[in-house]
């Protein structure tokens, strides 16, 4: 799932819910900027929270912490037509995803 600022200062891309009591979901995503990017997770209806340190785009897949590249991978499995890759390669521009509506 893909969430556009309104602002249009940060994109989150988010994995899919994770239910851990009913009615109570947990997302864990990475918010994208303009050249760097930040692991987040929002609990239930909660705001967003940053978690971890901030990586410069572009980049390569391999060198980030394993739990980020879970995050990323499991977004991109469950929504292949996303543009976090091409974003976080450098293939297409911050300002470029934000119109991108996939």
């Amino acid at each position: 799932m893909k969430v556009t600022d309104p602002d249009k200062t940060y994109i989150d891309y988010f994995q899919g819910a994770w239910c851990l009591q009913e009615g109570l979901a947990n997302r864990f995503g990475v918010r994208v900027r303009e050249g760097l990017f930040l692991a987040v997770v929002k609990i239930g209806d909660g705001q967003v929270t940053a978690c971890g340190k901030e990586f410069r785009i572009p980049l390569q897949l391999e060198e980030l912490p394993t739990h980020v590249r879970i995050i990323i991978s499991d977004h991109v499995l469950n929504y292949p037509a996303s543009d976090l890759m091409d974003v976080m390669t450098g293939k297409i521009s911050f300002q470029q995803a934000l119109v991108f509506q996939k």
